[in-house]
């Protein structure tokens, strides 16, 4: 790795306090209100500190809201239920306390920044998608899937489930008992089983 050739290294502490700094503004004013000279005071550090890592507010703010979602990976394991046993609990916990409400504010202003949230759906929502419908798209070829659904459907019905109750109900939605009761559901209505 090659040093910088003036100035002093880069301190990655930082990146990690400006994006916590971030969410905590969206918490707080929501796309709206958001402001990096806010975010920079909140993170106790130089607003050009700030511009030279996210020289857009749009970035910063995409950047901030990947923190809170589930950072899925296949776990391709042996059957669908397994696979589902891995993903809901991490699906879950991007669903409750401060995520939640984050990424419930930001939601609900949507059209105010439609930039913001095609890229926040196209970068990191759809990605964590992708993998549930991965774990579907096992099952339906070791013959687990019914045919009355594919897996594009079952991973909408797992997911808008989950989100469904995070939002109405809270994160008793998304406890241990609730997240097993989801995925028993829709296994019954997926599989071949059910």
């Amino acid at each position: 790795m090659a040093e910088n050739a003036r100035g002093r290294p880069r301190d990655p502490g930082i990146d990690a306090r400006v994006l916590a700094a971030a969410v905590d503004e969206l918490a707080e004013k929501g796309l709206t209100g958001f402001s990096t000279r806010a975010v920079a005071a909140r993170a106790g550090v130089d607003r050009r500190g700030v511009h030279a890592r996210w020289s857009r507010t749009e970035d910063l703010v995409v950047d901030a809201l990947a923190t809170l979602t589930a950072n899925l990976r296949p776990p391709r394991r042996e059957t669908l239920r397994a696979d589902l046993d891995v993903l809901v609990p991490d699906i879950a916990q991007a669903l409750s306390g401060a995520r939640r409400r984050v990424l419930q504010r930001c939601l609900d202003e949507v059209a105010a920044a439609p930039d913001v949230a095609g890229r926040f759906r196209r970068d990191h929502l759809d990605r964590c998608a992708a993998v549930v419908e991965d774990a579907f798209h096992r099952a339906a070829a070791r013959g687990e899937l019914s045919g009355r659904t594919t897996p594009a459907q079952a991973t909408e019905l797992l997911m808008g489930t989950l989100l469904l109750r995070a939002l109405t109900l809270g994160d008793a939605a998304v406890d241990a008992a609730s997240r097993a009761e989801v995925v028993d559901h829709v296994l019954r209505l997926t599989t071949t089983g059910g």
